[in-house]
């Protein structure tokens, strides 16, 4: 880390706790619904959640998850120029983790992550993230931890009409738009934006990029009808991206062109959602839904000259692939069955459909069909435990029965201990069972031999919690730990000509470590300090350095002032990242190194003022102020891996402005 980043995080920390002035004081009691029976507030739910509301989407400045998620503690982010971002918590990610939105699936999963970037705010009420293994609430990709977005509902007898824009100095431009409209009985919300950059390169007016230009296209739209103590809803999502990677110019006396791929992405979900509370104790819920994928890749010559497009001829310069989801969750809870007895029963169904010329005869599918149940039991006043089950039936593994169990004891009023156990199961994604990606550059298939993973995960954890008239400390230390058996990644199978890449079990994973979080909110300022350190070992088949562990700290700060004479806040935010070590398989060469990130900091200053009456809100600033954008790096595990010494981090300081309106 540099002697900058400590200076400053130093002097705002300094500044932040002595002299900072914030906003009205935040509900210590916001509701939360993932894994709960019922809508429940933070303080009386067995799970450990952490909450990012609207509001701090909002000061923060962020529109995707992943601009959010990377100022969050036992979180890293990842960056791929081509395949966008991707998550670790607690040291887990890839396939491991579970992202949601109202409770539906994301799908497509590239290199088995989903890219972050592609997943918009704008229409977002809260984001709840719990971390560990959720296989028993879930079911498989749950492994690591779940992230369940939570957008934006139109209540009864409302309006809603609002816009939106957002320029960023490095080339990134954002329009928005909601309309909705309810009455007693119905209804309607439609939410649209663009999201435009231009691209991102040190070099200045260079052609081809580090960070590469993307223009999306999000609408979503949704129908409620409200029944008595319960509703029906019925949600449309449509995503549209398209990433352009241009060449570098090729210029002689007879031509002027150069090689350009398009990566284009494709998401639409239909979902229906079903919810009925009997006798304000008896809750029903059921969803189904439709998830559609296509990634398309074309290459095209580029005439510099004339800026005509030709498609190339050779057909591994051109991909289509399509992946198809149809899944369906029940649960019913009576959450007051007797004075200390509460239970929730459950059904999930999911079959996956993928299609394209990359996978063994072009189409393969398979399906998990699930049950599972938990009872809520106080044994005593202060103390609850939940234990819960989860039976697998899947198409192609003998799935084990996946139990957790978990409890909250309320020593006091004040202080919260919360404490779980939770068993895993990831059964291999079909593209590591079928994958057959073979051209002039890869060679890479799947492997219908594989183990599914599995894991063991226990936390514990404390929440002290003190409430005064106008203020609130809190103060929650974590400990973690997980273990993963038969990690799948790639190695190298047979020699010279006749070597492939193959998905193989090459590694057991374990990771174990502690988080600290202490907040102070008053009026009118706040602040949240934040520590981490996570020690990761992986023992990778057939090799020995395998016994040690690597630790990776992180620090988190973040401060607020409200000035209600102006209606105005000045807020900052930091995530500074420490070195991380892992033992990586290096699939190109067929052996084992200790790969590295550097350390780096990443600190944002935004200012947030409302007119009109909260109608007109504008928030703007800067972002990365410390300029950061490549950190030394060695990384020699993934398709697109560089391995030239450095990683993209962040895309350089920028300044930015949004506005949003809203007519009612």
């Amino acid at each position: 880390m540099s002697k900058l980043s400590l200076l400053l995080f130093w002097v705002f920390s300094h500044v932040s706790l002595s002299a900072q002035k914030l906003d009205s004081l935040q509900n210590l009691e916001e509701m939360i619904v993932t894994g709960q029976y019922e809508a429940n507030s933070l303080s009386k739910s067995v799970l450990k959640v952490k909450v990012i509301d609207a509001k701090r989407i909002e000061l923060q400045g962020a529109f995707t998850l992943q601009q959010v998620l990377a100022n969050e503690l036992n979180v890293r982010i990842l960056q791929d120029p081509i395949l966008g971002s991707s998550i670790q918590l607690q040291g887990v990610g890839g396939n491991n983790i579970k992202i949601l939105i109202d409770g539906v699936p994301v799908v497509g999963r590239e290199n088995g992550s989903i890219d972050l970037s592609q997943i918009n705010l704008q229409n977002v009420a809260r984001i709840e993230l719990v971390e560990g293994p959720m296989s028993v609430n879930f079911g498989t990709d749950a492994l690591g931890g779940v992230i369940n977005i939570i957008t934006k509902k139109q209540s009864a007898n409302t309006r809603t009409a609002r816009v939106g824009l957002y320029a960023e100095s490095l080339g990134q431009y954002n329009t928005d738009i909601s309309l909705g409209k309810a009455n007693a009985k119905n209804s309607l919300l439609v939410n649209a934006n663009r999201n435009f950059f231009a691209g991102f390169s040190q070099i200045p007016n260079s052609r081809n990029k580090l960070w590469k230009p993307r223009t999306q296209y999000n609408l979503d739209a949704s129908y409620t009808r409200f029944l008595d103590r319960g509703l029906f809803r019925w949600t449309n999502q449509y995503f549209n991206e398209d990433i352009i990677d241009r060449g570098v110019p090729n210029i002689d006396w007879t031509q002027a062109v150069a090689l350009d791929r398009h990566y284009q992405t494709t998401r639409f979900s239909s979902s229906f959602f079903y919810e009925k509370k009997h006798n304000g104790k008896r809750n029903i819920n059921l969803v189904g839904s439709y998830n559609g994928y296509m990634r398309r890749f074309n290459t095209y010559i580029k005439d510099l000259t004339n800026l005509s497009e030709q498609l190339v001829a050779a057909p591994y310069e051109h991909d289509t692939n399509w992946f198809h989801q149809l899944m369906s969750r029940g649960t019913y809870a009576n959450v007051a069955f007797s004075q200390k007895l509460g239970y929730q029963l459950g059904y999930e169904l999911n079959h996956e459909f993928f299609f394209g010329s990359r996978v063994t005869d072009n189409a393969v599918n398979m399906g998990d069909y699930n049950l599972f149940t938990s009872a809520e039991w106080k044994p005593f006043k202060h103390f609850l435990l939940r234990p819960a089950l989860r039976i697998i039936y899947h198409t192609k593994y003998d799935a084990p029965i996946v139990p957790s169990i978990n409890f909250k004891y309320d020593i006091r009023e004040s202080i919260i201990l919360r404490g779980s156990y939770a068993r895993g199961f990831r059964a291999p994604s079909l593209k590591e069972l079928h994958l057959q990606f073979v051209d002039a550059a890869h060679n890479i298939r799947g492997n219908e031999q594989l183990t599914a993973e599995t894991s063991d995960n226990y936390q514990i954890g404390l929440s002290y919690a003190q409430k005064w008239t106008s203020k609130i400390f809190r103060f929650e230390p974590i400990f973690f730990y997980n273990h993963i058996q038969n990690m799948i990644d790639l190695a190298r199978v047979g020699n010279g000509n006749d070597a492939f890449f193959q998905y193989v079990n090459i590694n057991n994973f374990t990771s174990y470590g502690t988080a600290l979080n202490v907040e102070y909110k008053t009026e009118p300022f706040q602040v949240s300090l934040g520590y981490s350190i996570t020690g990761r070992k992986n023992e990778i088949a057939r090799y020995e350095p395998s016994t040690l562990f690597f630790y990776a700290h992180e620090w988190r700060l973040n401060t607020s002032i409200f000035i209600k004479k102006y209606n105005l806040s000045l807020n900052y935010f930091c995530k500074i990242n420490g070195r991380i070590q892992i033992y990586q398989y290096n699939f190109m060469q067929n052996d084992v190194s200790l790969n590295y990130i550097d350390p780096f900091a990443l600190m944002d200053f935004t200012v947030n003022k409302s007119y009109l009456n909260q109608r007109l809100t504008l928030t703007g600033g800067i972002k990365n102020l410390l300029n950061v954008i490549n950190v030394n790096a060695n990384l020699s595990s993934g398709p697109h891996a560089s391995g030239n010494g450095n990683a993209a981090a962040g895309m350089g300081r920028s300044g930015f402005i949004g506005i949003k309106y809203n007519f009612f």
